[in-house]
């Protein structure tokens, strides 16, 4: 039987060129990125859940040595023909296969939504252990409305289901307690986060 995952990075994968030529406004995240580079002291970043690519854009302009990492191998086949510097790596979030204290920053925008709730303080734990000491990270949720996690059924793809987790905004600073990350600033539920 397929996993929550398995099937959220499935769906990825067959919707990837679709979503990749609607979802790529690179100044979709602008405001949130300029205050990531006020915060973030050097330049090693890596994006967790790249997608195909609209974030590294910004990365690369700005100059940053940058690394995306996603699951779906569709998704980051659509990020190769965006990413020119960075590098792009075929890897989830339970597993992230880098040395302790590897990078500056983190950048995670409307990923960590795809973690199942009692799972998402361990994989916060896991991404600070690859972040240098008062490292900064971008954390991007959506905000819990009608339902507070699942497999939720899109029309706008033909149907197709991926799993998501919606916090509110006490919830989700509780889950970064959990992870011993201190919250440096939020706009909506989006968050700064340090090391």
């Amino acid at each position: 039987m397929e996993t929550i995952t398995e099937k959220t990075i499935k769906t990825y994968d067959e919707i990837a060129k679709h979503f990749s030529d609607t979802h790529f406004d690179s100044i979709f995240w602008q405001k949130e990125f300029k205050i990531f580079q006020k915060l973030i002291k050097g330049n090693k970043v890596i994006d967790i859940g790249c997608g195909a690519g609209r974030d590294a854009v910004l990365f690369e302009k700005a100059g940053f040595d940058y690394t995306g990492i996603d699951a779906s191998s569709g998704m980051l086949k659509e990020a190769k023909k965006r990413v020119k510097k960075g590098k792009l790596i075929l890897m989830d979030f339970y597993n992230l296969k880098f040395p302790p204290e590897t990078f500056d920053g983190f950048w995670a925008a409307a990923s960590i939504l795809h973690i199942p709730k009692h799972r998402a303080a361990k994989v916060l734990r896991n991404i600070i252990k690859i972040i240098k000491p008062n490292g900064v990270g971008f954390i991007s949720v959506k905000e819990k409305q009608s339902i507070n996690e699942g497999i939720i059924k899109e029309n706008k793809y033909g149907g197709i289901q991926r799993y998501f987790a919606f916090y509110t905004q006490k919830e989700f600073e509780k889950k970064l307690k959990e992870a011993t990350l201190k919250e440096s600033n939020t706009n909506w539920l989006c968050y700064f986060v340090r090391k």
